[in-house]
């Protein structure tokens, strides 16, 4: 059974799958900051917001909304930053936070940030946040638009006093320095939005010395809903076509390869969605993944190895020289480049030794829609493979930003 993810906003229940992200405002049942006008109005202002910024690089787009729940679909562009920070070299996307400036100037948004608010320079803990940035495949975006302003919309027509008060304030020239310095001071900005979200702030000094995926695990009251949200919530999965993952496993074919009583390893399977769903196919299937929480509730012929591809490799070669009869690469590969210091030939010669003779490499692409660096990459994986393995299938594996997929027989 697929995994939800969940993030619950102080207006928001955010749903997360591997291709999309589901809001739904109110899903809490909960009074509204006064500042924020209403549930209705904060809908509002992230639909405007996102249908202005159509077609932008940088920022989720919009796949549906459904005001008789104020909820809306949009894609999902990657992790958060708040707790993934300290696995970038932020530096390297000030350009793109620039982009990103750009793009709200040229769509007439503005963005909440906590220097807008002249109280605000005399607390501690006021920085941009690092939850507004999503990262993936080398791209930095910008979420979250239920405070945001979009200029000369119904929305700001009906803004509350306070955010008035606060957008009167505003500086486009500020708020660009203020996404450039969460870039260059990650560290700050995480340990000020840690303290903005501790009920407990005692909690401080324990949590700040620990890497920041097990802080954000930890915070229950962000990650864990209450049975009451999650039941409603359910009323709105089928709606929303949260089958992705099973669609997924069908659009690239895996019923070929997966057989009963085959071994298969999943490289960087993250939550272990597809690890799962591929299980009752096979005989064992093992899930690789250094970063992400798995759960314990899993079938009884899944495994999990929480460890890095290159430790992976190192141990096999030391112990049982394992050896598998598929291997899941799911847009993984870009990672073992960029964190883990591999080329692409290297990563090939990793999957090949893992395999049995005729053994198959499941591989997707990263998205490949409008981003050079990811085709770039592709081209030297195939390159790669075609040196080590021949080609058996190809087709798309999922309908946003052009991903890709092919089977290789290791020959």
């Amino acid at each position: 059974m697929v995994k939800e993810n969940y993030v619950i906003g102080k207006s928001s229940g955010v749903f997360v799958n591997p291709d999309s992200v589901i809001k739904i405002f109110n899903i809490r049942g909960k009074s509204i900051k006064a500042a924020r006008g209403s549930y209705d109005l904060c809908w509002e202002r992230e639909v405007e917001c996102l249908t202005r910024l159509k077609g932008y690089r940088h920022f989720p787009q919009l796949l549906e909304k459904h005001y008789d729940h104020l909820g809306l679909r949009m894609t999902r562009v990657g992790e958060s930053l708040f707790d993934t920070w300290h696995e970038h070299n932020l530096k390297l996307y000030i350009d793109q936070a620039h982009a990103i400036a750009d793009t709200l100037e040229e769509t007439n948004i503005q963005y909440f940030y906590p220097g807008m608010d002249p109280e605000s320079k005399k607390k501690a803990y006021t920085k941009f946040p690092l939850s507004n940035f999503c990262i993936e495949d080398g791209e930095l975006s910008l979420i979250d638009y239920e405070l945001a302003n979009p200029v000369g919309s119904n929305a700001e027509k009906q803004i509350s006093k306070r955010l008035r008060f606060l957008y009167d304030n505003y500086n486009k020239d500020h708020f660009r320095q203020a996404l450039v310095n969460a870039l260059l001071n990650p560290r700050e900005c995480y340990e000020a939005e840690l303290m903005a979200k501790l009920a407990d702030k005692e909690k401080f000094p324990i949590l700040q010395s620990k890497n920041p995926r097990e802080v954000w695990n930890s915070m229950t009251s962000f990650t864990k809903p209450s049975k009451k949200i999650v039941k409603e919530w359910k009323k709105y999965q089928k709606r929303y076509g949260m089958d992705d993952a099973v669609n997924r496993v069908e659009r690239m074919k895996l019923a070929n390869v997966c057989k009963p009583g085959i071994e298969l390893i999943d490289i960087g399977c993250n939550d272990g969605y597809i690890t799962q769903l591929v299980a009752p196919m096979v005989g064992t299937a093992t899930g690789v993944e250094p970063h992400v929480e798995l759960p314990e509730d899993k079938p009884a012929n899944v495994k999990w190895k929480k460890t890095d591809f290159n430790t992976l490799l190192t141990e096999n070669r030391n112990t049982s020289n394992k050896k598998y009869d598929v291997l899941l690469s799911l847009a993984v590969s870009i990672q073992l480049r960029d964190f883990g210091g591999l080329t692409e030939k290297q990563i090939v010669d990793g999957y090949a030794e893992l395999l049995k003779p005729g053994g198959i490499v499941v591989h997707e692409t990263q998205k490949l829609e409008n981003r050079p660096n990811n085709q770039e990459h592709t081209k030297n994986m195939l390159a790669a493979f075609a040196t080590k393995f021949e080609q058996i299938d190809h087709g798309p594996a999922r309908p946003g930003g052009k991903r890709e997929y092919y089977h290789f027989r290791k020959t």
